[in-house]
């Protein structure tokens, strides 16, 4: 648990940075530290991904919890969307997928810099057995986003090999046409890792209904491209999750 936390001890840091120093330096900090290409300046979104397991027997006592901060959670303007998924296999981990997303880097580290969601974020760990934070960039690999309130989210979570990023780019180039046709798939959206940490890539597939997601998972082209994962990457993982209603701001 100690490893997994490392990047929401990053994001507790990033906060305290802000209150000690003030907005501007913390900027300059960060700046100094991301590739050249991530420009703040321009508008990329942005996602903040945490992946929670509830404590033996403490999903209800986690929920209650949720529902006491959301609130406070969604009162910022700075935070697009932030929505909340349990694994459709209540049995495997992470029992739950949260997302905060974002238009900019800039309004995700004014959203951290909020004392009040500085004090959530802190106390998270003691409502959950197990916490990992990753922090994602939006790509454009793929081009399909039909509008809706999608509730059934597949999450591909994946390592480039070493020095194989390109050459795993270069391939999803190839398939994304054939990704993206089949009309049981809503929206499709790759992100990358903004620090470059393990996972290195997000992909999230979206779909109207469980059944849709298991036919597209069942087509033959669709398995032929997941086949190949295991050659174009040095590891991976897939998980399906059902949306919650714990927050509903848009």
């Amino acid at each position: 648990m100690t490893q997994k936390l490392g990047s929401l001890f990053l994001l507790i840091f990033i906060v305290v940075l802000f209150s000690l120093t003030g907005c501007q330096r913390v900027q300059d900090v960060v700046m100094d530290s991301i590739p050249p290409e991530d420009s703040m300046v321009e508008a990329i979104p942005m996602k903040i991904v945490l992946l929670i397991d509830y404590p033996e027997g403490g999903k209800d006592a986690y929920i209650e919890w949720v529902r006491s901060v959301a609130p406070t959670l969604q009162a910022f303007e700075e935070v697009r969307r932030i929505r909340s998924y349990d694994n459709a296999d209540p049995t495997m981990s992470p029992n739950r997928l949260v997302e905060y997303e974002f238009d900019s880097f800039l309004d995700m580290a004014a959203y951290l810099n909020r004392p009040e969601i500085a004090d959530i974020m802190s106390d998270l760990p003691n409502h959950a057995s197990d916490v990992s934070l990753y922090t994602f960039i939006q790509r454009s690999d793929y081009a399909k986003s039909e509008e809706g309130n999608w509730p059934v989210k597949g999450v591909l979570l994946i390592n480039y090999p070493l020095g194989g990023k390109q050459a795993y780019l270069d391939w999803v180039e190839s398939v994304s046409p054939t990704t993206v046709g089949p009309a049981q798939l809503k929206t499709i959206a790759s992100y990358d890792n903004y620090y470059g940490e393990t996972p290195h890539r997000l992909v999230e597939f979206e779909f109207a209904n469980s059944e849709d997601s298991t036919t597209y998972g069942e087509l033959e082209d669709i398995k032929a491209i997941e086949a190949v994962l295991d050659v174009r990457t040095s590891s991976w993982s897939s998980h399906t999750f059902i949306l919650r209603s714990d927050y509903i701001n848009e």
